[in-house]
């Protein structure tokens, strides 16, 4: 009977991941691990990914070992229905309660304590329900992935997935004084996660710009990046440049006074 070893890693060695931003909401997290993988079959994990991340579509990849598959958890869109599996605290009401929470369900909240299951209602303020989980993990999908060594090795596994609520836009400022046009990346986090030591690119079709090999994103934030400064510029004539100019809105301003927008397509502005 073929044996298979177990090992659940709490830590994994993480690296330079990378996020490819798309528009559409069409954007990809590329996040690289790596494990210490004994010869034959072993599991492998947990992985936490990034809480917006689609687990419908996953794609796991590696060139040491052969993937043969995964189990990912199941997340919901309520922070409060994420706290099930999680040790929280109810404080409030007199009462006092501690264990890991089974269910919650029309109200009630199933805990399961050192002096046995609990059911009591979701608490209301001011008593609370607290974890001292951050929010990240806990709204945090995870992996345990199965698959095969030829020999103990460290594995690199990269885990490619999509994720919603970033996306991408373009910008231009044209100083008609000066006739200068200036363009702007504009890289759009509508979400509550923060975003470190990434490798940042964007999609438009099928170009691929990579803008940093390592940068941040803030939570709830747009970060400008300036790509393009081209002086000589006229309203109607085509500019004359070798740099990839995105269509998109132009913002125009005459004596430093803004006038209004134009827009920029095919390096014409109209």
């Amino acid at each position: 009977m073929k044996k298979i070893f177990i090992f659940l890693f709490l830590v994994s060695f993480a690296f330079a991941n990378e996020l490819v931003v798309g528009k559409n909401n069409n954007s990809t997290y590329i996040q690289q691990t790596e494990f210490l993988v004994a010869q034959g079959e072993s599991v492998v994990g947990p992985v936490s990914l990034l809480p917006n991340a689609k687990t419908d579509a996953l794609m796991i990849k590696s060139n040491d070992v052969k993937i043969l598959g995964y189990i990912s958890s199941i997340t919901k869109q309520s922070t409060i229905e994420n706290l099930v599996g999680k040790t929280v605290s109810i404080e409030g009401d007199g009462r006092l309660i501690r264990g890991t929470v089974v269910s919650i369900k029309d109200g009630f909240i199933t805990i399961d304590t050192k002096s046995g299951i609990v059911v009591t209602t979701l608490p209301t303020f001011p008593s609370r329900i607290s974890s001292s989980l951050r929010w990240q993990e806990i709204t945090s999908p995870y992996l345990t992935i199965k698959l095969n060594s030829d020999k103990p090795k460290t594995a690199t596994i990269f885990i490619k997935y999509p994720v919603s609520d970033i996306s991408w836009d373009v910008s231009y400022i044209y100083d008609m004084d000066n006739k200068k046009l200036t363009g702007f990346y504009i890289i759009k986090n509508d979400t509550p996660i923060t975003l470190k030591d990434i490798t940042l690119s964007i999609l438009d079709e099928s170009r691929y710009i990579q803008l940093y090999t390592k940068t941040y994103l803030e939570p709830f934030a747009q970060k400008h990046i300036k790509f393009a400064e081209i002086n000589n510029t006229e309203i109607g004539k085509k500019i004359n440049t070798n740099i990839y100019l995105p269509n998109g809105k132009v913002a125009v301003y005459k004596n430093g006074i803004f006038t209004g927008y134009k827009n920029l397509h095919d390096k014409i502005i109209k």
